[in-house]
């Protein structure tokens, strides 16, 4: 039996979280999902528990998602994140993908290319 894979979306709005829950669990039953209204309780869980991925949202109150990268890039540098964006353009794309193992994707992307 293969083991779940631990995710962690951090994301202010409920209902784009629940979103994102449904597609992964959709893709794979065996895929345990928790959720992080901001940033530093996002950051809180990371040194509690372990992730295989962490799916974070750009726009967050107080730490936004690059910064939020930033930080788990110093605790646990080996944890794959994915930001989304609302507000996607070039520069952010390019400070995302200058901190290795972190991929960039529009909110408005077709829901299969997350699932990939």
């Amino acid at each position: 039996m293969r083991p779940h894979r631990r995710v962690l979306i951090v994301e202010d709005e409920q209902r784009d979280a629940e979103l994102i829950t449904e597609l992964l669990r959709e893709c794979n039953c065996e895929i345990d999902v928790d959720i992080a209204g901001n940033a530093e309780d996002g950051l809180a869980k990371i040194l509690s528990r372990q992730f295989d991925l962490i799916i974070c949202d750009y726009c967050l109150p107080g730490m936004n998602g690059l910064s939020f990268l930033k930080a788990v890039k110093n605790r646990r540098e080996e944890i794959p994140m994915l930001i989304l964006t609302g507000y996607p353009n070039d520069e952010l794309e390019a400070q995302v993908i200058r901190h290795g193992s972190c991929t960039y994707l529009s909110k408005d992307a077709d829901h299969r290319i997350l699932l990939d």
